[in-house]
């Protein structure tokens, strides 16, 4: 058995040079992640990584969680996501409490991947591809004085950089602006590059609507976060709709926050996030919801090394979407903002190779955690 001996949080936080915004309005100065560490008796450590408000997941990891899973077997993984799910559920089955879970559950199977010497992806049914095509994301919003310049600038780089596809910002709160800079960036990158958009769902239903049919002739592959997630019967109506893909749902959590979207094709592509809707096991139940019902599941990241770790192997082990002779797996969200975490806390860090990224084959998620960017960035 592999008992579960010790879990800790490990809060980090780093100022960034150059802060960010979006459609939200937030303005990015920091990154930071709520990085879980979990010990058997044997000395085997596990690590996960939960999205969202750092100090939220470590008062529900320190305070419901962790008593719960000390003593009990690292590899009845599932039997213990149940068991804290319908600890917390009670008091609100989203949010929070669920990307606590996914922190969890992933340090869980990187402890039975390294216990086992496999990849977690081997544990989960194997390796589709042993690369995943990666897409930047970025374009965010920084100098209000140059937004369209610094979004091509910034695009170029991507391109000569060796990506194929780039999801860019949009949501500035003038349609004609939005345009304008996506026109601009597809005029920049020309048409081999692959061009998404992301609003964080800020527009209404009509306006989604009509600043989509605009997009569709820049050729935009899919229109994320249109309108805001809790509009289901919005999303229906603006998917409907639009010729290109909508996509959403990395503000949605476990298979049951899931089932509407797909069974009523809200969404062309749900993008889970395995940081925050479950983690590997939950994700896989969402991911065959998303097949049975032909939509694409292709996952949000945004985090440290180990959420990027966590994600490729997920990509890797879901199949084609539908199987083709010459098949468009699911892309792997690369963001390209400034983050210490993704870039340091590996001793090897996860890179950019011929517009794709290697899936990680060494035991568990495959990474080796320098603990001297844990305690260099700690809180």
């Amino acid at each position: 058995m592999s008992v579960i001996k010790k879990v800790t949080c490990h809060v980090v936080s780093a100022p960034i040079e150059r802060p960010f915004t979006s459609s939200r309005g937030w303005l990015y100065k920091t990154r930071g992640s709520c990085i879980v560490e979990i010990e058997t008796q044997d000395g085997t450590v596990g690590w996960g990584e939960c999205y969202g408000p750092s100090q939220v997941a470590r008062s529900f990891i320190d305070t419901q969680f962790a008593p719960r899973i000390i003593g009990r077997d690292a590899f009845d993984v599932e039997v213990i996501w149940e068991d804290l799910y319908n600890r917390i559920k009670d008091y609100g089955a989203k949010g929070m409490a669920i990307a606590a879970m996914s922190g969890i559950d992933i340090a869980l199977w990187d402890i039975i991947g390294k216990t086992c010497g496999k990849p977690v992806h081997k544990l989960i049914g194997g390796a589709f591809r042993d690369t995943v095509t990666a897409y930047a994301t970025g374009l965010y919003f920084i100098d209000m004085d140059r937004l369209i310049e610094e979004a091509v600038e910034e695009a170029l780089e991507y391109k000569h950089g060796g990506f194929s596809a780039i999801k860019m910002k949009i949501g500035l709160g003038s349609p004609k602006l939005d345009l304008a800079r996506v026109e601009a960036v597809r005029k920049a990158i020309g048409d081999d590059i692959r061009l998404m958009v992301d609003a964080n769902h800020c527009f209404t239903v009509p306006a989604a609507i009509r600043l989509g049919r605009e997009l569709e002739k820049l050729d935009v592959e899919w229109f994320e976060e249109p309108i805001s997630p809790e509009d289901l019967d919005g999303y229906v109506q603006v998917t409907q709709a639009l010729d290109m893909a909508v996509a959403g749902g990395e503000n949605e959590y476990t298979r049951w926050g899931f089932r509407d979207i797909v069974s009523r094709k809200a969404m062309d592509i749900i993008q889970p996030d395995i940081c925050a809707a479950g983690g590997f096991s939950e994700c896989r139940k969402i991911a065959a919801l998303a097949t049975a019902h032909g939509v694409e599941c292709v996952p949000h990241a945004w985090g440290s090394v180990i959420g990027v770790a966590a994600t490729l192997h997920f990509i890797a082990a879901l199949p084609d979407q539908p199987p083709s002779f010459r098949p468009m797996p699911p892309l792997f969200e690369f963001e390209q903002c400034e983050n210490p975490f993704r870039d340091q806390l590996a001793k090897e860090p996860i890179v950019l190779l011929n517009g794709s990224v290697p899936v990680p084959t060494k035991p568990g998620l495959g990474i080796e955690i320098d603990r001297s960017i844990l305690k260099k960035y700690a809180v």
